[in-house]
């Protein structure tokens, strides 16, 4: 069962220069290492405050477990002084942060032929559903993907479900080449009319957004610099 674990930090607006200097010395010298833990890096540009979110991949809980920790891997890559130094000015620059822990849901995407390529933007929308109506927010998000292919869209969809965090939540990514791609991508009521018909995907629309009570949409740049992928 593939897991995406995410941490998401929200930075101080005057210390976003001294975290970022402290990951990409982190993420130099795991990469100059080896170190197992593999993450990549991926900063809000629109849509949102300064924060990071850093995504980590991994086959099953066992791997999780084997794979520590991030404190656990910044002592193990710098050593104890070292690594307890840029511990305490990863807290000094944060000020809010949270972990989840993810499935993905191959039955609720239309991922892109190539899913290990990092893309250098992507768009990542929050959905969170209604309490008793996570089955009617699945099958809006199902619909989406089933949406693509028919209306000929040129997006991909690869879904997420939070299984350790807020277990009403499901995030779906459409990787791009570039934000001009956005420009040939349908909005949602017009996808759905034109792969459905417009009195089904009408329907399906408004039943959809009855279920959902927070809908949130990012555009995430990649750093590269702030990551030590697979």
């Amino acid at each position: 069962m593939p897991l995406e674990s995410v941490l998401s930090v929200q930075i101080k607006p005057d210390r976003v220069q001294e975290y970022q200097a402290l990951v990409a010395e982190l993420a130099t010298s795991a990469r100059e290492q080896g170190d197992p833990f593999r993450w990549t890096a991926h900063e809000v540009a629109y849509g949102g405050e300064a924060r990071i979110h850093f995504s980590s991949s991994v086959e099953n809980f066992g791997e999780l477990g084997k794979r520590g920790i991030p404190p656990e891997m910044v002592l193990r890559v710098f050593g104890e002084e070292r690594g307890t130094q840029v511990m305490q000015g990863f807290g000094n620059c944060t000020q809010v942060s949270s972990s989840s822990v993810s499935i993905d849901r191959p039955d609720l995407s239309y991922p892109p032929d190539d899913s290990s390529i990092t893309t250098p933007v992507s768009v990542v929308t929050s959905v969170r559903a209604r309490a008793g109506q996570l089955e009617a927010c699945e099958e809006l998000i199902r619909k989406v993907a089933e949406a693509i292919p028919k209306a000929g869209d040129s997006a991909r969809l690869n879904t997420f479900q939070t299984v350790l965090g807020d277990l009403s939540h499901f995030w779906t990514v459409r990787p791009l080449a570039d934000l001009a791609a956005l420009d040939d991508q349908l909005p949602l009521p017009e996808l759905l009319n034109q792969a459905f018909g417009a009195a089904e995907g009408g329907l399906i629309y408004r039943t959809g957004l009855e279920a959902v009570e927070i809908a949130e949409r990012r555009i995430l740049i990649y750093r590269e610099d702030l990551s030590n992928p697979a």
